[in-house]
């Protein structure tokens, strides 16, 4: 970061990637260089001078090549992600001249090869010849695979800045990614990209800035925690949980409180329907959450038969969905009254069912799986919902689309009646797992007029799902739940712009080149975190009035402020069971449920964290449900806890101390504006009561 700017165009690769590109190609050129001396002599007295001029030339390009890509190497290290770029200014130039030298090597190695292919060439030694070939051929190889690269590297706009060229770039990149996908129409390739944009307009974010980011950001958020922890006198000098030495406390422990009586029925009730969610997904999921007993488990259900043809919809040809449905809920074939396996873009996968032991009718949805829901998952806008119920209520757009064609597929069919008329005393419940979720929350929406004594259950429901207008009005009737950092039940625009905006301030905060940071990621004891992530220097520039990093922060924020609209904030549905990682105490993690409030949930936002993404997974969330049903199996916790006087410091606003920036305008509007001059005269320092150093780096931006 930022992005690189070479003839004229910006590529998707920072000026800060190419550190082990360069290290890569140092290696390569010097091994090819060693090699050409090693075969200088192959055949020299038959073979021509035409192919010693080519060795000759081959062995000085590669000479320089080398010499060029540690200098790449050594100046794309220098400086921070944001933070001093100005030492990378001379990449582009590196670059460019090893690009020459590139296409140069080619034009030898092609002239190499046409000497070779002389009928006179080499034929005493025609071995000889085959090596020299294949050298010339390596030689080719190579250059085509870096021409190659540089061809997915390109980016089509020369400014990523301008809102209307950057929502075009994103409309194009999903209508690729997606095009395999019959039923997406322009519409919602529109809406997606106008999210999108909205998200990252203004920004120079490239793929490994955002995994650096990350990496900074989890280390700061543990920091942080860590430090409130130890002032609150929850933490011992060892790390160990105060009043608790055995336990190792987590960064994500919060005050414990007993569960309610209420609470504790409603985590019955998930776990008593958990097997029903994890069956929506069919054979891929459990597959994936039963790598050695699959085949068993699918071969038991085939053995005890399979629901017929009239009721499974959509699966494949041995019913590897319905026998997979039938190993996770534990229920026979004549309980399942209706499948549909496939997704669509308006309508996600969903199954109806009987449950005896329960005297319930379940209609099943499931999540996120195939990339129709895909699609729907990033149609991220709001529309109205449920407005012949309650005024105002406003939802996840892709997902109440969503709901609405699920219920478009049950009352066309008359699948539910049909149900209810077979079993007339039995309740409903709809539920389902991530998109599933939200799916299942909004439908029991709008079917509990119909459906009185109907019961949602929402297993890691999407954080952007309804507004608080709808979370008041289904209170009574949808039961949520999360696990641990999982980033779903915490997404939504406004949150995902929060997570954006702090990762942006610690770049701006921190020095460390980026690769050092993903160097060091690849290992995670805490000795090596702490060679690149220094708390108290953070917290010092953060604390400064004005400096480098405040300037050049508030310039970025103030530039995406004039590019996204606000909007309203989502939240999942308010009554939320969130099983909370204690600690651990030895190998064993320590979980404990605890009823949450969503609003703070959302305050907290996204935590980066390598358990964001595993802590999603349906067969996750269901082993987390079944250790903590039973609270005579919980952990022993007495007197243990944060005071209620604990204030997680991830709630604490992440914008910077105000610093009167103009807002960015795009790049080439700048330069336009203000021709390249020299940026260090002690006037224009002082007109900004900046250092000089200071002064030039804000300008990088």
């Amino acid at each position: 970061m930022p992005k690189l700017i070479l003839w004229g165009r910006t590529w998707m690769v920072g000026t800060d990637d190419f550190v082990f590109p360069g290290i890569r190609g140092f290696v390569i050129n010097c091994a090819i260089a060693v090699w050409i001396p090693l075969i200088f002599n192959l055949g020299s007295d038959d073979c021509g001078q035409g192919v010693k001029e080519y060795l000759w030339a081959s062995f000085a390009l590669h000479c320089t090549n080398a010499v060029l890509c540690l200098a790449l190497a050594f100046t794309s290290s220098r400086g921070g992600i944001l933070l001093q770029a100005s030492k990378r200014e001379m990449v582009p130039t590196l670059l460019t001249i090893i690009c020459i030298l590139t296409l140069f090597v080619l034009g030898v190695a092609v002239w190499g090869l046409l000497e070779l292919l002389r009928h006179d060439a080499c034929n005493d030694h025609p071995e000889d010849r085959h090596w020299l070939m294949g050298t010339a051929i390596v030689q080719v190889t190579l250059v085509t695979c870096t021409l190659c690269v540089m061809v997915l590297d390109y980016n089509c706009s020369n400014d990523v800045l301008d809102p209307a060229e950057y929502e075009l770039m994103w409309k194009t990149r999903c209508k690729r990614a997606f095009c395999f996908v019959k039923d997406a129409d322009e519409n919602l390739f529109e809406e997606i990209a106008k999210v999108m944009a909205g998200i990252f307009s203004g920004l120079d974010f490239v793929v490994s800035d955002i995994a650096a980011g990350m990496a900074l950001l989890h280390a700061y958020q543990i920091a942080v925690i860590k430090k409130a922890q130890k002032n609150a006198n929850l933490l011992t000098d060892k790390g160990k949980a105060t009043g608790h030495p055995s336990i190792s406390l987590s960064h994500e422990a919060r005050p414990i409180q007993k569960l309610s009586d209420q609470a504790e029925e409603d985590l019955l009730i998930l776990h008593q329907f958990s097997g029903y969610f994890m069956g929506a997904y069919g054979w891929p999921l459990h597959i994936y959450a039963n790598p050695m007993s699959w085949m068993g488990k699918l071969c038991g259900s085939c053995c005890k038969g399979l629901p017929s043809r009239d009721v499974v919809h959509d699966d494949n040809c041995c019913k590897c969905n319905s026998a997979a449905w039938m190993a996770e809920t534990k229920a026979d074939k004549e309980n399942l009254l209706y499948s549909s396996w496939v997704s669509k873009i308006d309508r996600p996968a969903f199954y109806i069912c009987v449950d005896h032991d329960a005297n319930a009718v379940i209609l099943g949805i499931r999540g996120t799986l195939s990339p129709e829901d895909c699609l729907t998952d990033a149609n991220a806008d709001v529309m109205p919902f449920g407005e012949d119920l309650v005024e105002g209520g406003l939802c996840h757009k892709g997902i109440g689309i969503a709901a609405r064609g699920v219920r478009k597929a049950v009352d066309s069919e008359g699948l539910l009646e049909n149900a209810f008329r077979e079993y007339p005393k039995y309740r409903l419940i709809i539920l389902g797992h991530s998109l599933g979720a939200g799916t299942a929350a909004l439908l029991s929406i709008e079917l509990k007029s119909k459906y009185p004594n109907l019961l949602g259950l929402a297993y890691s429901p999407p954080g952007g799902l309804m507004n608080s207008v709808l979370c008041e009005h289904s209170r009574d009737y949808i039961l949520a739940l999360g696990l641990g950092q999982d980033i779903v039940p915490r997404a939504s625009i406004n949150t995902v712009r929060n997570f954006r905006d702090r990762m942006l301030e610690t770049f701006a905060h921190s020095e460390t080149p980026k690769c050092k940071i993903l160097g060091c990621c690849c290992f995670s004891s805490d000795t090596k975190e702490k060679a690149w992530f220094n708390l108290e220097k953070t917290e010092e520039r953060r604390s400064e009035p004005y400096n480098e990093s405040t300037h050049l922060i508030s310039a970025y924020l103030r530039s995406i402020q004039t590019i996204c609209e606000p909007t309203v904030q989502l939240y999942p549905p308010s009554r939320y069971i969130h099983i909370m990682r204690v600690g651990k105490q030895g190998s064993t993690e320590i979980l404990h449920p605890i009823s949450m409030n969503v609003e703070d949930l959302m305050d907290e936002g996204i935590l980066a964290s390598t358990s964001m993404v595993f802590d999603h997974f349906p067969h996750t969330v269901m082993r987390a449900i079944n250790k903590v049903v039973d609270p005579n199996k919980r952990y022993p916790l007495n007197g243990f806890g944060m005071p209620s006087t604990y204030v997680n410091p991830l709630k604490t606003s992440f914008t910077p101390n105000a610093v009167q920036a103009e807002p960015l305008q795009p790049r080439r509007v700048r330069e336009a504006q203000h021709p390249a001059q020299d940026i260090t005269h002690e006037s224009d320092a002082e007109s900004l009561n900046m250092p000089k150093a200071d002064k030039a780096a804000s300008d990088n931006v």
